[in-house]
């Protein structure tokens, strides 16, 4: 074979396999032409309902008190008049019987939105798109400011529905020497405190803002290893116009102040000496 054949050939088939991704590239755009169009926006719209779901309870994102429905759902509320729409909620037990969303058991025929308790960690994004609220919450205390860096005392702990890291907590409970008391309810944290059956008490920032217990400051727990998550609204995958149009009003919210007022109203405010 020649030389010139040889460079020949080798130039045929490099044209070669630049045509056939070129060929592959323009099947995949004609398939995309295809898919569904989203119209999760429309679709609220034309419906006039914005259907969220919640968990039964779950202070202060979610309370079963009209006059005070909960940070999430009057967020909400604000969200859907923005977009010309009524809220309807769907309250669900099994929201917050687990931390991972997936296992809920929640369809797109019950609602659009997910709140009450969705946090942003890797569970919720590997399905759901995510729609931050602006609350933040992560472990924290109340009890002697003190008793934290002193340690040795009984801290009873409500570890609440939010996926936190309980291994890390306990890990750190026990280096400063803590007795560990598991709580079964948030009611009954403080009775523990007040009738000396615990030092401290332990739980998710969100659920001892709930608590509105007067003059008892809340401490968080700093330490890196015990994080801080990001709280949000879940909306399904692809649903990305009404993502959109709720970011946006969300923002609209955010700039006039409404959503600091609400935040200053449930206790759900992060500020200089709560911060983590």
């Amino acid at each position: 074979m020649t030389t010139q054949g040889a460079i020949g050939r080798g130039s045929w088939r490099r044209w070669r396999t630049v045509g056939l991704n070129l060929a592959g590239a323009a099947l995949l755009l004609c398939g995309l032409t295809f898919l569904p169009p989203d119209n999760s926006l429309a679709e609220v719209r034309k419906s006039g309902v914005l259907r969220v779901c919640v968990p039964e309870s779950m202070p202060p994102l979610v309370t079963d008190d009209p006059a005070r429905p909960g940070y999430d759902l009057e967020l909400l509320d604000l969200i859907a008049k923005e977009l010309g729409v009524r809220l309807a909620v769907n309250r669900n037990s099994a929201i917050g019987a687990d931390f991972n969303p997936r296992n809920w058991r929640l369809t797109r025929a019950q609602c659009q939105i997910i709140a009450g308790g969705v946090a942003d960690n890797e569970p919720a994004r590997s399905f759901l798109e995510l729609l931050p609220t602006g609350l933040h919450t992560g472990w924290a205390a109340i009890g002697p400011d003190d008793m934290l860096s002193q340690g040795g005392g009984t801290a009873a702990v409500f570890p609440g529905p939010i996926g936190l890291d309980r291994l890390a907590l306990s890990r750190y409970l026990r280096s400063k020497k803590f007795r560990i008391l598991t709580i079964p309810a948030a009611s009954q944290l403080m009775p523990a405190l007040a009738d000396g059956t615990a030092d401290i008490v332990i739980s998710d920032r969100q659920t001892l803002a709930a608590l509105n217990s007067a003059n008892a400051p809340i401490h968080w727990l700093s330490e890196k290893e015990l994080g801080v998550l990001d709280l949000a609204f879940g909306l399904w995958k692809g649903d990305a116009t009404l993502l959109r149009a709720m970011r946006d009003s969300h923002q609209k919210l955010i700039s006039s102040g409404l959503a600091d007022s609400l935040s200053t109203r449930y206790g759900t405010a992060v500020d200089a000496t709560t911060g983590p």
